[in-house]
């Protein structure tokens, strides 16, 4: 891929930052719907619960999430990006005025979440740029026993066989792992790892 493809999509979509980050925020809103609904689907997640989404973009899966642990529930945002910040923010206005949602700095390897503090944690097109054995640690370190971890990914931009997630996800400490892929339409199918944290 040439040199200039390659950082113009790094600014809308790697790292986004920018106006080609707020396209690229835009296009993640839109595209990403159907899997960041089906990511909540499959997180099961019920009212009360306190909820992790890491490297959420513009916001659309915190808006939803926000929705399913209502009432008593809470949802964390993290993102590295400043600009996915920005977005989530405004999409999540009303959640963050009413104290049931919060947007900070941070990503997989490093959540500044306490131990055993996240009922939940819900990663949607972005565990292909974690530096994953210390992402899914660091995961594991913040789900309370019990606790589930989703991670879904576009199986084209996912830079290694999907049974490498598991092996990474068993290595971390997690159980009851299972992997899925979900056939979409016009696009690469999703791929879909559920895990539980048991101690």
């Amino acid at each position: 891929m040439p040199t200039l493809l390659r950082r113009a999509l790094d600014a809308a979509f790697g790292h986004p930052r920018g106006v080609a980050g707020r396209v690229g925020g835009s296009i993640m809103a839109f595209g990403n719907r159907d899997q960041e609904r089906a990511a909540i689907g499959l997180a099961a997640l019920s009212s009360g619960e306190v909820v992790l989404i890491v490297g959420h973009g513009p916001g659309v899966g915190m808006a939803l999430a926000a929705v399913s642990v209502s009432p008593g529930g809470h949802v964390i945002g993290v993102d590295p990006s400043p600009l996915m910040r920005a977005m989530a923010a405004e999409r999540c206005v009303r959640w963050i005025r009413s104290g049931d949602l919060e947007v900070r700095p941070g990503s997989a390897e490093n959540t500044n979440c306490a131990n055993e503090s996240i009922d939940v944690a819900i990663s949607v097109n972005n565990v292909m740029l974690w530096d994953r054995p210390a992402g899914f640690t660091e995961l594991h370190r913040v789900l309370r026993p019990g606790g589930r971890l989703v991670v879904t990914v576009h199986r084209h931009v996912l830079d290694c066989e999907p049974t490498r997630l598991c092996e990474q996800a068993a290595a971390a400490g997690f159980l009851d792992i299972r992997l899925n892929t979900r056939d979409r339409r016009a696009i690469s199918p999703a791929i879909e790892l559920v895990a539980r944290r048991i101690q």
